[in-house]
């Protein structure tokens, strides 16, 4: 037998590199002084890092475990209040504020679907959020071009209205695909993608430092948006940006159905509701000042924490107008905080306000001619972003008090009802001649419109709102709400009776105009009191109108 030849010769098969059947990497030979990336290995970037950091964190934590709970529809028992049920039976909530901590068995360590954190985002082309920093890190932001969100583990979620007398409302960290369970719509991608992740925008949108809509604490809640200019004011922050649609306010339905077992968000927080006042100078004062003075009784109703305006009345040419729309109202203090509230004199108080020495103010009327001239005014006004911030640790709840209507909540880190409608981007209402009303919602990914045939053709019909129970058009108590799953869109699905009963939010149908599109406001305003709710629904307006209480949320 023939012996292989050794050392130098040719044709042998000690000279790796003369081998035929050479090895290789991702289809790539190995040889010479080729680096990893010429083999196409390439080591995952910061963002890859930190996202597949989430996705294992997530998966190491989820329990499989059900949430559910009854609601009776309001034909069958009108009650508010539902039953826990599966794993979410004997599981106890309170609501907190800044200095009292409820009782919140779902922050117990035992139930991570409802832990949430704060981070930074960005949004992909079809609207879905991307973490790009978490609260601790090093580029972690509040302030700049970012936006802050609040993120918790993906979730899984079904509202059945299969049963005659009640609804079953569930949740889980897991598909459970037995029990019908679909991806929560933002934990889904337009491709249908699952993510491991839920991320909404904490705050209200103001202007931030780099001139655009953002989600930042401390920021002036930007006034006068609408469906159609939101389009404008986001598309500004890049492709995927459109503003939150109704989305985001089904988000804190759902875990309010499911921590507080109740219909009715005011039966756990009232919100900033109930907070609408403006007064006149008590004292006129050519000297300035910081604060402003108002009488005994009526500072009974300001709140320190509160926020307010400090200005004066428009003139219309015969006449003032001291609507919050025009920016006299503003013109000395715009949406700053009241930080105390001390005597004065015997009959009057003066209300600090922060704001720096060189923006004191004085009180005398502003002359707008010899016959004509307007008091200085101290007018209520939204809350800047972050004040639930103040809550104790993560749970839900308002600074200071849930009950007295001057405060805003936030829900698993989202906040909610500063003291102004939120503008839903993606829904609006389509006024049919019969008093009902089709609720138009955009699917993720779509692109909005303000086109009528464009939202027609573009847009899901999500669900139907029924006329008044009357027979004719009108406003009325909702009695129970449906939801889409593929939007996440809500709606009133029932009539109800009152502010105590059922849902217990109001709904303005939008009068007798038909074939037209209107605008879908949710939430209440300043002046709503008990009609307002996480359910109130105002389609009174066409999608371009604004006015000084239709805020946005990215």
């Amino acid at each position: 037998m023939a012996k292989a030849k050794s050392g130098g010769g040719g044709g042998g098969t000690s000279n790796y590199n003369d081998l035929t059947n050479k090895p290789t990497l991702n289809g790539v030979t190995i040889e010479g002084d080729k680096t990893s990336e010429d083999y196409g290995i390439v080591a995952p970037t910061p963002q890859q890092q930190l996202e597949t950091y989430i996705e294992n964190y997530y998966a190491l934590r989820r329990t499989g475990k059900i949430y559910q709970t009854k609601l009776w529809k309001f034909a069958s028992n009108p009650t508010s209040t539902g039953e826990k049920l599966l794993d979410n039976a004997g599981l106890v909530f309170e609501p907190s504020t800044d200095t009292e901590e409820g009782r919140d068995d779902y922050l117990n360590g035992q139930n991570p679907l409802f832990e949430w954190v704060h981070c930074n985002y960005t949004r992909d082309a079809d609207g879905t959020a991307r973490p790009t920093a978490i609260e601790g890190m090093s580029n972690y932001a509040t302030t700049g071009a970012v936006d802050v969100g609040a993120m918790q583990m993906s979730f899984w979620w079904k509202w059945d209205t299969s049963n005659a007398d009640y609804d079953l409302i569930t949740i889980s960290d897991t598909p459970h695909p037995e029990l019908g369970l679909v991806p929560w719509v933002e934990c889904e991608k337009a491709d249908g993608t699952v993510i491991p992740w839920c991320i909404g925008s904490k705050y209200v949108s103001g202007i931030a430092s780099d001139g655009k809509l953002r989600s930042q604490p401390g920021l002036k809640p930007e006034r006068k948006q609408s469906h159609n200019n939101m389009i404008t004011n986001y598309q500004a922050k890049g492709e995927g940006y459109w503003g939150a649609g109704a989305v985001r306010n089904t988000f804190q339905i759902i875990f309010n159905i499911i921590k507080g077992a109740t219909k009715s968000s005011q039966a756990l927080y009232a919100g900033c509701t109930s907070y609408s006042f403006q007064y006149e100078a008590a004292v006129q004062s050519e000297e300035a000042h910081t604060y402003f003075p108002v009488t005994n009784a009526q500072a009974n109703s300001i709140v320190v924490g509160g926020y307010v305006s400090v200005g004066y009345g428009y003139s219309t040419g015969s006449t003032i107008s001291n609507n919050r729309s025009y920016d006299s109202v503003h013109a000395y203090a715009d949406s700053v905080k009241v930080l105390s509230i001390e005597d004065l004199d015997g009959n009057n108080k003066a209300v600090y306000l922060d704001i720096p020495e060189e923006d004191a103010f004085d009180t005398m009327p502003h002359v707008y001619s010899e016959s004509l001239s307007a008091p200085v005014i101290l007018s209520s006004i939204h809350y800047r972003s972050g004040a639930t911030d103040a809550v104790r640790g993560r749970h839900d709840g308002s600074p200071g008090s849930n009950t007295d209507g001057k405060r805003p909540y936030r829900v698993q880190g989202r906040e909610y009802a500063v003291g102004g409608y939120i503008v839903a981007s993606d829904t609006m209402t389509w006024q049919n001649e019969d008093g009902t009303r089709t609720v138009y919602s955009a699917k993720k990914g779509t692109e909005h419109s303000s086109v009528t045939n464009t939202i027609q053709s573009t847009y899901k019909e999500a669900g139907t709102i029924p006329a008044n129970s009357s027979g004719s058009v009108g406003d009325y108590w909702i009695g129970d709400v449906g939801v889409d799953f593929d939007t996440g869109a809500s709606y009133p699905r029932a009539q109800g009776s009152g502010s105590s009963q059922g849902v217990g939010d109001y709904y303005y149908a939008g009068g007798t105009g038909t074939n037209i599109f209107r605008e879908y406001l949710q939430g209440g305003y300043l002046l709503s009191g008990a009609l307002a709710g996480a359910s109130c629904l105002n389609s009174g307006d066409a999608l371009s109108v604004v006015y000084w209480f239709y805020l946005a949320c990215d």
